[in-house]
């Protein structure tokens, strides 16, 4: 008993029937033209690291014609967001997209990227604020926080 009681506080539950379900609503947008970005495949993971190093998300899921997911998942507080349509992803080996460079005007006004930022190339956000796209900039995937038995919307973009 004393086993389910340290549990009980480490954990806050002792039952054996596993995790309460939770349903996202996710859409998805085209970043470019601002619309559905229809068959978009959305991955979940249940652990930052496995959105890098190649493992299997938790969970696999694809936007209909209108852009949208509505699905039901294992309430475990948060899951690491990606998304992908063609080319087209909310996040690059670390790096957030924020929109595409459509003049050189906005290049010249934007933090120096390497690759060199091109018209028509994404933009990446300056997490650190340096005026430089680096390694220092890499994060972790977008979190979407889920509240146990809840439905939860959530959008992302694609770039």
């Amino acid at each position: 008993m004393s086993g389910c009681i340290a549990a009980s506080f480490l954990f806050s539950s002792c039952d054996k029937e596993g995790p309460t379900v939770s349903t996202v609503n996710i859409t998805v947008t085209n970043g470019l033209t601002g619309t559905a970005s229809a068959g978009a495949t959305v991955y979940l993971y249940d652990d930052p690291d496995k959105v890098n190093n190649g493992a299997a998300p938790a969970y696999t899921l694809t936007a209909d014609a209108s852009g949208k997911i509505n699905a039901s998942v294992d309430y475990i507080g948060g899951y690491y967001v990606t998304a992908v349509n063609g080319t087209q992803k909310s996040f690059y080996n670390g790096l957030l997209p924020v929109g595409i460079f459509k003049t050189q005007a906005e290049i010249d006004a934007s933090p120096v990227q390497n690759p060199v930022a091109t018209i028509g190339s994404v933009k990446f956000k300056d997490v650190n604020g340096d005026g430089k796209i680096d390694a220092a900039d890499k994060t972790v995937a977008p979190v979407l926080y889920l509240e146990m038995g809840q439905t939860i919307p959530y959008s992302i973009s694609v770039y």
